[in-house]
């Protein structure tokens, strides 16, 4: 899987604006390779491989085709310069990486299993990622296959693009903060399916299905089932931290009565403002922008 290789995003966006600047002529791997690695570029040598590297993760995201006779093109349609380069590598990325974990096995798995924890965050130090990843190994439920594991060079890895498609940010000191807030706003639209407003308990689940590596979803199950009790209707502190962004940014309103015995957002912190945040538990969300 790309994610293995020091695939850097904004380069992949690069890949992509080049095949759609020249989608009027051939181009062909080696053609893309000239002119994004040509010759007399400093650090150049002949293993320098970035460009191979950032087309195959293209071919893996369905974002490029490679025709019979060698020609790649785009394998979405640009109309009135939308979608742009990050917006089709999100889409993709959310559909093909963080959807079933056929392409990528460990990606969203080990996201939902550092969300389920008390500390959630990511320190930096080799030997503690190793760590991390060892115990994320030991966590996975018995019918997972367990080739290729996870360890602390893709774990490496994995930072780069959680940051990159919404997942999370890296403080000054390098630790990964997981917070889900455009994720979770990408995928509004799937989560309310042409609802204004919905019950905590069906907001949830149907959370669970738009984002299957957040709470209570199957990639989260893989590793958080054991810690995770969705009876006590808790959100972690990630996806509580989401939903209270989202609510202060105009995205979606949260309903939390003083009576309320819906999903708990406490571990993301209190906030009350009387009339609407009465309570740490919201019963109801309503949608208020579209994406």
């Amino acid at each position: 899987m790309f994610i293995d290789n020091p695939t850097v995003p904004v380069q992949l966006e690069v890949v992509l604006d080049l095949l759609f600047a020249i989608r009027q002529k051939n181009a062909t791997a080696e053609s893309v390779k000239t002119l994004l690695q040509p010759q007399g570029l400093p650090g150049l040598t002949n293993n320098s491989k970035q460009a191979q590297l950032h087309l195959s993760a293209a071919k893996e995201l369905g974002l490029v085709a490679e025709e019979a006779d060698g020609n790649l093109r785009l394998n979405y349609t640009v109309r009135n310069d939308r979608p742009t380069a990050r917006e089709a590598i999100l889409e993709s990325f959310d559909r093909v990486v963080l959807g079933p974990p056929d392409v990528e096995p460990w990606f969203g798995r080990f996201y939902g299993y550092v969300i389920v924890q008390a500390n959630d965050c990511i320190p930096t130090g080799e030997p503690v990622r190793s760590q991390l990843a060892s115990d994320f190994n030991a966590a996975l439920a018995d019918h997972i296959e367990k080739r290729n594991p996870l360890n602390a060079t893709k774990l490496t890895s994995y930072l780069r693009w959680y940051v990159y498609v919404g997942l999370g940010w890296l403080d000054p000191t390098g630790r990964f903060i997981p917070d889900p807030t455009e994720r979770l706003k990408r995928t509004l639209p799937s989560i309310f399916a042409g609802q204004r407003r919905l019950d905590a308990a069906p907001f949830m689940s149907a959370l669970a299905l738009a984002c299957p590596e957040l709470d209570g979803g199957s990639l989260f199950m893989d590793t958080g089932s054991g810690r995770y009790d969705s009876a006590s209707r808790t959100c972690t502190r990630a996806l509580a931290v989401a939903l209270r962004n989202l609510h202060d940014d105009g995205a979606i309103r949260l309903e939390c009565p003083k009576d309320s015995l819906g999903w708990s957002l406490e571990r993301g912190g209190s906030v009350r403002l009387p009339g609407l945040l009465d309570s740490d538990r919201f019963d109801r969300v309503s949608l208020l922008q579209r994406n």
